[in-house]
């Protein structure tokens, strides 16, 4: 099954990341790229919000990547892969599938800027014996010599919030509507990465670790839809576990934010 409106051929290259070895509460992340699929087919291509279409974009999906259990060996597959393709969007699968997204493209581009959408900072040194962790994975790519925008963090370790705090590569917002007026300033290339647990549980309940008190897709969109123009060179979407997800309402949220990221950076 290939997503909403994918062709045979383009530049945008979905794929799925069905990893989850690292998770540390609930396990089924490793779903998240069939049921993110599987609900992009209940949505029309049209956004009427962005006046867009998913007919009029060419954008490809190379479907799943075999990926091997063991941490580093599969951050390792992801970054040999990317290199490979042009514009990589990444349907995850757990948050640790970031990072070497974000080692391909940072060798490509001297300068990139990551746009974080998470409950959790991400930010451990290492994490049940690997430093390969979705919990360290915003520490692994500030290693990278990134600029990191931490969007809805409201949760982490009080080390985690003073790296926050004293890490002059990160700005933290506590709201979503506060990014469209900050990426006006930022000149360089962008990457956009949405962790599910961004949004709270009433909203997202199918994610291995809900955190309460986030925000609402309404929120997102809205803030989403005000982006100034930034030269974004690809995006994922993470953490959504489809066990957890009865409903259908957090994979169905994620094949939306997936349209429509599509359609207003590249459409």
């Amino acid at each position: 099954m290939k997503f909403l409106g994918a062709k045979e051929k383009g530049e945008i290259a979905i794929f799925g990341a069905p990893h989850d070895s690292t998770t540390c509460f609930r396990g089924g992340a490793r779903f998240g790229p069939y049921g993110i699929r599987l609900f992009s087919q209940n949505l029309e291509e049209y956004s009427p919000n962005l006046k867009k279409s998913l007919k009029e974009l060419q954008f490809q999906d190379l479907g799943d990547l075999e990926l091997p259990v063991e941490p580093s060996k599969a951050i390792e597959e992801i970054y040999k892969f990317v290199k490979g393709i042009n514009i990589p969007v990444a349907l995850g699968g757990e948050h640790s599938i970031t990072y070497p997204i974000v080692k391909a493209l940072k060798e490509r581009h001297k300068e990139l800027t990551v746009v974080h959408f998470d409950a959790h900072a991400d930010l451990r040194e290492e994490y049940l014996g690997t430093p390969y962790s979705h919990a360290c994975v915003m520490k692994r790519v500030l290693e990278l010599g990134v600029r990191l925008i931490q969007v809805g963090i409201r949760s982490g370790t009080e080390k985690e919030w003073e790296i926050i705090k004293e890490n002059p590569n990160i700005t933290y917002l506590k709201e979503v509507k506060e990014l469209p007026d900050l990426l006006k300033e930022v000149k360089t290339p962008a990457y956009f990465t949405v962790d599910i647990d961004y949004f709270d549980p009433a909203f997202a309940p199918g994610t291995g670790t809900p955190e309460h008190c986030g925000e609402s897709p309404v929120e997102f969109f809205k803030a989403v839809y005000k982006l100034p123009p930034v030269k974004v060179v690809g995006f994922d979407v993470v953490e959504v576990s489809p066990p957890y997800d009865p409903s259908g309402i957090t994979q169905a949220l994620g094949a939306k934010i997936v349209r429509e990221l599509l359609l207003k950076f590249w459409g």
